[in-house]
């Protein structure tokens, strides 16, 4: 017998204990991507990006790689990919949805 298994094989010889822990780390997984992790996980370049937001593709670069930015630039890069930007605030208490930030100037 070969030592080679298919990934379908190895998934349904898992015993449903791992196959929960495999599903629970897949979901931390995609809530904790970077910028240039989900605009990759899209299927764009940041060529492609990059002309959507109409700046050049090493501003693109620099923003994916920045720790601090501008929400509205956020959310443009977010829109861009055609998503939404949902800022919650999280208390013991419950979340909290922040609607317009510009509302608290």
């Amino acid at each position: 017998m070969s030592g080679h298994y298919s990934f379908n094989k190895l998934k349904k010889a898992m015993s449903p204990e791992s196959k929960k822990n495999v599903q629970d780390k897949l979901v931390v997984l995609r809530q904790e991507m970077a910028l240039a992790e989900l605009r990759k996980a899209m299927l764009l370049t940041q060529e492609n990006l990059a002309a959507m937001l109409h700046i050049k593709q090493a501003a693109l670069a620099r923003l994916e790689n920045r720790t601090d930015m501008y929400i509205s630039s956020l959310r443009k890069y977010i829109v861009a990919l055609g998503g939404e930007l949902d800022i919650v605030a999280r208390f013991p208490g419950g979340d909290v949805h922040i609607q317009k930030l510009n509302d608290f100037r």
